[in-house]
């Protein structure tokens, strides 16, 4: 995915722009003990350069857990709503003339980015000044962490209410709880494909994914993926990725092209923190999305 530093982040916000970098942003940050304590220490040469590092410090955190993107389209948007067709199948004719009126119309799904997740870290004042800034920096990592598993929480229930009836082929498939066999793994593969979807993860919890790498067929066609990011793989056999965390419930197989979307209005953001009543100081992290199920039937989910 793009990225960019917090400062180009914010000023590409319609909502925030220059004005707030300057008077939120950059004010806060130069009477926040957490960032004057990384200038302090000669760690960032201004207020700008702390703020990026402080933004870098949560991202890497939360990208390391987010297990939920691997498993989801994720579009950017500066927009609060976006409108997804549901594609009805292209018709092919004989001859010239006309194209057939095939009766068929387009349903569409519209995705708000209406959620907006939140996680905080602070301080007292005399701790924050204090405390090294690389202590107050490895406690900033996890306010990363929070928004990823919540994110990925999200995404999960969204193919873990889809009916059973409107998943493809109409039923989940058998998996068996702790010991998936190979043929298991294939028959929810081929679900997808049965629908003439192209099914491009397979998510798993540790349990059942753990079964999976008892088995030399498997292991034998399977290497790291995407080495920042923990528990990805990719099968060459079976040519889909398999994503293993705790937060998935049941097996699924989904091709992220066509199942669901996420769009992404405000990336997960690092910015001073401040109740001077309390005389706690921090950091705050938040993100702004929206999520929604598009086709069922590009979803695969097992039994166990």
């Amino acid at each position: 995915m793009e990225k960019f530093t917090l400062k180009e982040a914010v000023l590409k916000d319609p909502e925030l722009g220059e004005t707030a970098w300057r008077d939120e942003f950059e004010a806060k940050a130069l009477r926040n003990p957490v960032y004057k304590k990384a200038l302090k220490e000669g760690l960032y040469s201004d207020v700008a350069g702390a703020l990026g590092g402080v933004q870098d410090t949560v991202w890497n955190a939360a990208w390391a857990k987010m297990i939920g993107r691997q498993v989801i389209t994720v579009i950017l948007t500066t927009n609060s709503l976006e409108r997804f067709p549901r594609e009805i199948a292209a018709y092919a004719f004989e001859g010239e003339g006309p194209v057939p009126d095939t009766g068929g119309r387009i349903d569409t799904v519209d995705i708000q980015a209406n959620h907006e997740f939140n996680s905080k870290k602070e301080w007292s004042q005399s701790f924050a000044e204090d405390a090294s800034f690389n202590v107050l920096q490895w406690q900033i990592g996890a306010i990363g962490r929070a928004i990823a598993k919540i994110e990925s929480q999200k995404i999960v229930a969204l193919y873990t209410a889809i009916a059973n009836a409107s998943l493809a082929t109409g039923a989940e498939i058998t998996i068996t709880d702790g010991a998936p066999t190979w043929a298991q793994i294939v028959d929810l593969i081929n679900a997808v494909n049965r629908e003439d979807f192209d099914p491009v993860v397979v998510a798993m919890n540790p349990h059942e994914f753990g079964g999976l790498l008892k088995l030399d067929q498997f292991i034998s066609s399977l290497y790291k993926n995407n080495g920042d990011l923990k528990g990805v793989f990719h099968s060459d056999t079976l040519d889909v990725t398999f994503v293993s965390s705790s937060l998935i419930t049941k097996s699924l197989a989904v091709d992220i092209n066509a199942a669901a979307a996420m769009i992404l209005r405000r990336d997960v953001q690092a910015k001073p923190y401040e109740d001077p009543g309390r005389n706690m100081y921090g950091v705050l992290g938040s993100e702004r999305v929206g999520y929604g199920v598009i086709r069922t039937k590009a979803v695969a989910r097992g039994t166990n």
